[in-house]
């Protein structure tokens, strides 16, 4: 894991006027608005006796007060009232008394916190047009992943995984497994893969979105802040104006699990009531990849590339171009040493901030080691040996396994559902507290019948049989 970045600490929406905490790097951390409505981020962990802040309330002052004996503290971390002695500066009290404190940025919706000593040096959150362009509608949604970060994002970073876990199959290909030909162009805190293609048509509303058979052209962009990952897909086919546009945002709570959180985007179809079917759609993909990661082994993020792993030249020139970034990251100093992280329900852990860089003295926890920039590390990507499978001719004919057709791996048990526009509006007419239940037996009913497609018709028929 790595500190000086730009991570998702959680949707503007959420935070209010109470404190909200959060867990990121194993390390449990604060968010709170100030006097000014501005958002701060503290450690949770009150100095004196490490009680947990977020339990605390918030002073018309913009400050937050310990639960435990009042300690109050400003969003630069420092202590400004002690309640048992509050006729003397805290300082006096107990000279340095202080927690950590963090850059926050409120950008796009979402709180950025850059946890690390060093913000400047980050790398600085990248602009996300939509989110400004009116033409374009939004939704957002999160979840917990029971997997590493870097495991959630490699069930996005190639393009084979498509027609095997999505069914979504390259057309245009001889070989609809084999990807299409794309280039990878990397850049300071990031990379673009772009590639064209005449993929399947999801089923549903949204095969209507273009005419069969036309190639549609798909842009994918990772940022380093919030490890960020970007899809852009003309939906409509090449020409037609009509993107389907995803952010997904990952946040590593430790080492085994992530906070996955998304802001789906549209220019069509933008009235509100279809939101519920954009994010349904989006998901679908999202919690197919979400069972693959799960189950990987073995459990805990990865420090580097494998040395002794599979790479193929053409195929995992996503991934190795992701490691790539992380190598850059080890190269300043910025990765976490693991071997001297403890278990933080056990042994507290604090992200090193920029006033104990300024000021290293007088702090009751220390802060996670990382590790040096000259220390001994993973082996290099540069170092890797890969397998060039376009240099080497093929052994077996082009029919080869054709007799038993790759089948996706079991997308309709996985998928959160699609709805067609008028049973939503069936959902949305009958009383809210019946909804969940309705929706529930929908799904289920259209999972046994092997569909991932909600109708009217099955509504109805559905209905029939309950009132015999």
């Amino acid at each position: 894991m790595y500190t000086n970045v730009w991570y998702v600490a959680a949707f503007a929406k959420d935070l209010t006027d109470a404190p909200l905490q959060f867990r990121a790097m194993g390390a449990d951390l604060v968010l709170f608005r100030d006097a000014d409505g501005v958002a701060q981020c503290i450690s949770n962990l009150c100095p004196h006796r490490g009680a947990s802040l977020a339990q605390g309330c918030l002073y018309k002052d913009g400050t937050l007060a310990c639960p435990f004996h009042g300690y109050r503290f400003n969003g630069q971390g420092e202590c400004t009232v002690i309640p048992s002695r509050r006729d003397h500066d805290p300082q006096v009290v107990l000279p340095g008394v202080k927690t950590d404190a963090y850059a926050v940025q409120e950008k796009y919706g979402l709180i950025w916190v850059c946890l690390g000593d060093d913000p400047d040096a980050a790398a600085p959150i990248f602009d996300m047009p939509e989110a400004d362009d009116d033409e374009y509608r939004g939704a957002m949604h999160e979840e917990i992943w029971e997997a590493d970060y870097h495991t959630c994002k490699f069930t996005n970073l190639d393009l084979v995984h498509l027609p095997v876990v999505h069914g979504i199959s390259f057309k245009s290909q001889e070989n609809p497994i084999q990807p299409p030909d794309h280039k990878v162009t990397l850049f300071d805190d990031g990379y673009t893969s772009v590639h064209r293609s005449n993929t399947t048509p999801s089923a549903g509303v949204w095969s209507e979105m273009r005419e069969k058979d036309t190639f549609v052209e798909s842009t994918m962009r990772f940022w380093v802040p919030g490890f960020t990952l970007s899809g852009k897909l003309e939906i409509g086919g090449m020409g037609s104006g009509k993107f389907n546009v995803f952010y997904e945002f990952s946040t590593p709570i430790d080492e085994n699990r992530t906070m996955m959180r998304y802001i789906f985007f549209r220019n069509y179809r933008i009235e509100p009531e279809f939101d519920n079917e954009h994010v349904r759609r989006n998901l679908q993909n999202a919690h197919q990849d979400k069972r693959i990661a799960e189950a990987q082994r073995p459990i805990g993020a990865l420090t580097g590339p494998r040395p002794e792993g599979l790479y193929t030249h053409d195929e995992d020139k996503i991934t190795l171009t992701y490691w790539t970034l992380m190598e850059r990251m080890r190269d300043k100093g910025w990765q976490l040493d693991r071997a001297q992280l403890g278990d933080p329900d056990h042994t507290p852990r604090i992200i090193p901030s920029p006033a104990r860089k300024a000021s290293p003295d007088g702090w009751v926890f220390p802060a996670m080691a990382t590790l040096a920039a000259t220390a001994a590390r993973e082996v290099r990507v540069a170092d890797l040996s890969y397998v060039d499978i376009n240099a080497i001719e093929p052994t077996r004919p082009k029919d080869y396994a054709l007799s038993e057709p790759l089948v996706p791996h079991d997308p309709l048990t996985t998928a959160t559902l699609e709805w067609d526009g008028d049973a939503l509006k069936r959902i949305e007419a009958a009383p809210e507290f019946v909804q969940p239940m309705i929706i529930e037996n929908a799904e289920k009913a259209a999972r046994e019948r092997g569909t991932n497609f909600v109708t009217v018709q099955l509504l109805e028929e559905l209905q029939a049989q309950q009132t015999g």
